[in-house]
């Protein structure tokens, strides 16, 4: 049955073009995920569309590309590798590989073109044995998305996503959970497209929909729990050069999210933004983007102002300074169903103010350099608190609404080619987080934190390793507040091409066996190692 969805959504998707991680990753608030440190989310592949009007003349579009509002996402729930077996190339692939603890996966891939069409697809296959838990890790997947180019006049993608996920909801060392477990079933739909008018005006849209069922059971105490979320979002933006140096813009989003759970109540919003503002190029080097929004959600309206100006003083430089405000906890799929329970409880939403200052620097042969200062108040943030509930035999998370967060650092990043075969990027980030009532550190926000990634790759040979690292963490419970461990993790995969066709490869997930708690007393499973045989057609 679930072969036959899989099939099914192939062919309506037209099994399309290529597919990207949603790497979204930045260095900020940390959320801690009590899943499997060894499972990654298989999310839609999104193409992120930037074009901008057709007369538009950058000053200096080999630069780093400007940057939007900061999301402050988990380090933990990075992507791992997740292009490893791609190849951007028209082609059919098959990866099969076994391992440790039971490990054992299968990949395909699929990419073609035609007429302008792109599309791509992949279907996953990952299991292994539940670690101190009856329930085994398993995750099957389809994603696809075709990609369609009008003559430079427009562009449009179209993906989605269906999968199938179950892991084990961990219990303490001291009150271990071995038969609790959680259940996913995720489908998505995105569209999203761009026009530059017969005026030169510019168009942009885009429609998600995205429906989430999750089922909690321990079957020790006969605890069972349905939890699901429907969100559908759309929005549209328009550009008009009314000066020679001045565009006027408009946009509206809309965004409609329900949650739905067996033990109360349900929970729901509409979000609505409404923009208008403009694009100023003040001169060849300086381009000033402003305007106001009228926000609303659930009980809050606002508005705000917003203002950004892009100053490129050098050619290798670019500076970026910008203020935004937004209203935050306007996902209901992240607030309940983050990899862990989350107790169904009243929401409401947070004010986010987020001042950034970038200094962006690009060598010629492609080398970037940038520093980001960063500072952010956000009223009504939501905080975890974990806690063993002994009726429900799990860990159980309750939201925290902190009257005032803030937070404020420093990051570098680079990313840098040595030779021809050789290329490294790195990301380090200093900041403080506290909650400015009581003066605490906001729970599972480390002080410092790193990421460093490196692939090498000559002849028949590749390499892929990163390292990711939390340092200085908190951890907060209803009760008493407890020092968290530091968290660290690198992850190796190694492929040797045996000839134009086949190739073998060996992945490590957790290669030194150092990654042993992402929550506060919550062991993990550690080394997983797995290798396999790669076929090329």
């Amino acid at each position: 049955m679930q072969t036959r969805k899989l099939i099914t959504l192939a062919m309506i998707l037209g099994l399309s073009t290529q597919l990207h991680a949603a790497d979204t990753f930045d260095m900020g608030k940390v959320k801690v995920v009590g899943k499997d440190a060894q499972t990654d989310k298989i999310d839609p592949a999104r193409h992120q569309i930037t074009f901008e009007m057709g007369e538009r003349s950058a000053p200096m579009p080999e630069l780093v590309p400007d940057i939007g509002p900061l999301e402050f996402r988990p380090m933990t729930e990075k992507q791992l590798l997740d292009n490893f077996h791609r190849e951007n190339k028209d082609e059919l692939s098959v990866a099969a590989g076994v391992g440790t603890r039971g490990s054992n996966e299968i990949i395909v891939n699929g990419r073609g073109s035609k007429e302008g069409y792109i599309g791509d697809v992949t279907i996953r296959r990952e299991s292994r044995d539940g670690f101190r838990s009856s329930v085994d890790t398993s995750k099957t997947a389809l994603e696809a998305n075709v990609s369609s180019t009008g003559e430079g006049s427009y562009s449009m993608t179209a993906g989605g996503e269906y999968s199938m996920e179950e892991y084990a909801q961990r219990g303490l060392n001291s009150v271990p959970s071995p038969d609790a477990g959680i259940e996913n079933n995720v489908s998505r739909i995105n569209v999203t497209g761009n026009s530059t008018l017969e005026d030169g005006s510019f168009f942009k849209g885009n429609v998600d929909i995205d429906s989430v069922s999750r089922d909690i059971r321990n079957s020790v105490v006969s605890f069972s729990e349905e939890q699901t979320t429907f969100s559908v979002s759309a929005g549209a933006s328009y550009l008009k050069k009314l000066t020679d140096k001045f565009k006027g813009r408009a946009a509206l989003d809309l965004k409609k999210d329900k949650f739905t759970v067996t033990s109360g109540s349900d929970r729901d919003f509409t979000k609505t933004v409404l923009d208008l503002g403009g694009v100023y190029e003040a001169s060849a080097k300086a381009t000033a983007n402003f305007g106001l929004k009228r926000m609303s959600l659930m009980s809050k309206d606002e508005v705000a102002p917003y203002v950004s100006l892009d100053y490129r003083f050098g050619k290798p430089w670019q500076l970026l300074l910008a203020y935004d405000e937004d209203l935050g906890n306007d996902s209901l799929e992240k607030i309940f169903m983050p990899s862990r329970y989350v107790a169904a409880s009243d929401i409401r939403a947070s004010h986010l103010k987020t001042t950034t200052g970038t200094l962006n620097y690009r060598t010629n042969k492609g080398d970037t350099l940038g520093v980001d200062l960063f500072s952010q108040t956000e009223g009504d943030a939501i905080e975890y608190l974990d806690f063993h509930n002994p009726g429900k035999r799990l860990l159980e998370s309750q939201l925290n609404f902190v009257n005032e967060a803030k937070r404020s650092g420093v990051s570098v990043r680079g990313s840098f080619k040595i030779e021809d075969n050789f290329r490294i990027s790195l990301k380090g980030t200093a900041q403080t987080t506290e909650n400015n009532a009581t003066g605490q550190r906001l729970s599972y926000e480390p002080k410092r934190l790193l990421d460093v990634g490196f692939n090498y790759t000559e002849g028949k040979f590749m390499v892929d390793f990163t390292r990711r690292a939390e340092f200085d963490r908190q951890a907060h419970t209803p009760t008493a507040t407890f020092s968290a461990d530091d968290y660290s993790r690198s992850d190796l995969a190694v492929r040797y091409k045996l000839s134009n066709r086949f190739s073998t490869y060996l992945k490590i997930k957790d290669l030194y066996d150092e990654a042993s708690k992402i929550r506060y007393d919550v062991p993990e499973e550690g080394r997983v190692t797995l290798a396999g045989l790669e076929a090329h057609f």
